[in-house]
């Protein structure tokens, strides 16, 4: 969707902007997924669009909230990766909207271990050489059993920009009445580029570690998330088999009621942290306008 056309619906009136969503959602629910919180943008950030202002979010929520005119809890959000201050935001903003559902999606390998991930430490690489090929350092093959155990992995969270919730924090999440923690695999890497038994190893390796931290997992947010391109059929089929699981992606588009059950891949919008939250609502509300055309999704529910 154009920039342009984002940025012309982002200066209606509260009121037009609020109509065109709710005529897009409908009775359907709607799960947004955010990664990090921070005020500005870092000099050289690489990834800039996972990175959001607090009050920009809290903007967004307040908006949505307003305008669906509803009671019900339809509105999910949802933090990937496990880093520490989105783990504060949904600490201290959970308790103020206890009508929205939260989840906070963590690898739980790499929270016990304090190892962080491969695009940050590209971001620090990329510093010395402009020219890298980011890429190499993301998606180059990964040996899953020692990936958590790297030096320049576990280095990289005691950069505070890089820091991840420690398990205890974590806890403390799963503790609020309307927050819960999910598995968002051990290792972060994109499901076809693992052979079909690494990425069977992968999940239930990921699956015991939460146990043993936090209880079993009723979330499982697939890395990356990007239905028939970061995983396929065979992978929702792997986690389906384990049972107990909901599992999330970023498809972007509301969802019924009647899909939220274990097994079934459920839609999330993924915020561009690049976009003001007005920006962000005309996104999603013009997505799911266009959902109520009849088609098949990329990957059917059942």
């Amino acid at each position: 969707m154009s920039s342009a056309v984002l940025r012309g619906m982002a200066t209606l009136d509260v009121d037009r902007l609020a109509a065109i969503f709710r005529r897009g959602l409908g009775d359907r629910r709607l799960a947004l997924c955010v990664h990090r919180i921070a005020n500005v943008h870092r000099e050289g950030e690489l990834l800039p669009k996972l990175t959001m202002a607090a009050a920009q979010i809290d903007s967004m929520i307040e908006f949505l909230l307003a305008a669906a005119r509803r009671h019900d809890r339809w509105l999910t959000i949802s933090f990937d990766d496990g880093y520490r201050e989105s783990a504060e935001y949904v600490l201290e903003r959970a308790p103020r909207w206890p009508e929205v559902e939260w989840l906070y999606l963590v690898c739980p390998q790499k929270v016990e271990m304090r190892a962080g991930f491969r695009w940050d430490l590209a971001e620090i690489h990329r510093r010395d050489d402009p020219a890298l090929d980011v890429d190499s350092i993301i998606f180059a093959p990964v040996d899953r059993c020692a990936e958590n155990l790297r030096t320049d992995l576990r280095n990289l969270t005691t950069q505070p920009q890089f820091a991840l919730a420690d398990v205890e924090t974590c806890e403390r999440i799963q503790r609020m009445p309307n927050a819960e923690l999910g598995n968002h695999s051990n290792v972060h890497h994109r499901p076809v580029l693992l052979a079909p038994d690494q990425f069977r190893a992968e999940i239930a390796a990921s699956a015991r570690d939460f146990a043993r931290l936090f209880g079993p997992a009723r979330h499982f947010a697939f890395p990356f998330g990007v239905p028939g391109i970061d995983f396929g059929a065979s992978h929702v089929a792997a986690l389906r088999e384990m049972g107990g699981l909901e599992i999330w992606s970023t498809e972007p588009r509301p969802y019924k009621r009647r899909e939220r059950e274990q097994g079934a891949v459920l839609p999330r919008f993924a915020i561009d942290g690049t976009r003001d939250w007005r920006e962000s609502v005309a996104h999603v509300a013009v997505r799911s306008l266009l959902t109520l055309v009849p088609r098949r999704s990329a990957l059917e529910v059942r």
